[in-house]
């Protein structure tokens, strides 16, 4: 496949990009095993539950807690590590935020690096961490690798009476930041992982789940 030259990618722009330039993020990767589409229909997401079963559960638990946060915070900060931003999740969680009319969860991307040229709200530096406050959350997303840099700059923001919450595998640092957490067995393949980030951004902006018969968690919307 050839590379397209200077291809700009905006997380809020609601599509996902298929070319990037050889300048691209380094977390533009073809790493997802998932297909992440924009509009996921209720029976891809019952079969997503079903098939990471107790997993499904944590999922829409923490997917609720996220969701349920509209009256104590008012800004959803998304960061990764140095080797991974985490663009799917952040495009993904920004449509389905706008689409409920939750500007709450219209999430940032806080960049380890920032190119020059990058639109505003692509240039929002990871050391602004340092300034968040109670009424802000930071969602923390990163890739698996851990990163002393990433958990020094959430433990400042956790001292500022900011909101940590976390996906992660097993990261027993990061755990004992987050005030909630979804922790992904590192045993588990990463399609589990994957699809545990795509649930919560379509459930935790208020996506809800029909009542079937024999399904064990029934109807499903987070607290708003």
């Amino acid at each position: 496949m050839e590379l397209a030259e200077n291809h700009q990618y905006d997380p809020c722009a609601g599509h996902l990009p298929t070319l990037f330039g050889p300048s691209r993020d380094p977390s533009m990767h073809l790493w997802s095993s998932v297909h992440w589409p924009m509009d996921p229909s209720t029976r891809t997401l019952r079969k997503w539950l079903s098939d990471l079963g107790d997993l499904g559960a944590q999922t829409v638990h923490f997917a609720g807690a996220l969701g349920g946060r509209r009256e104590e915070s008012n800004r959803l900060l998304v960061v990764g590590t140095p080797e991974f931003e985490p663009w799917h999740f952040v495009a993904h969680m920004s449509e389905e935020a706008g689409r409920q009319g939750r500007t709450d969860l219209r999430p940032t991307l806080m960049r380890w690096e920032i190119p020059a040229g990058a639109p505003a709200h692509l240039a929002v530096s990871v050391d602004d961490i340092a300034h968040a406050t109670r009424h802000q959350t930071i969602l923390v997303v990163p890739s698996g690798t851990r990163s002393w840099e990433m958990l020094e700059r959430v433990s400042d923001a956790k001292r500022r009476g900011a909101r940590i919450m976390s996906v992660h595998r097993g990261d027993d640092d990061l755990a004992d930041l987050s005030h909630e957490m979804l922790s992904v067995d590192p045993r588990r393949a990463d399609h589990d992982y994957d699809v545990t980030q795509h649930i919560v951004t379509d459930v935790a902006p208020g996506h809800t789940l029909r009542p079937r018969t024999r399904w064990p968690w029934g109807l499903l919307r987070p607290p708003s």
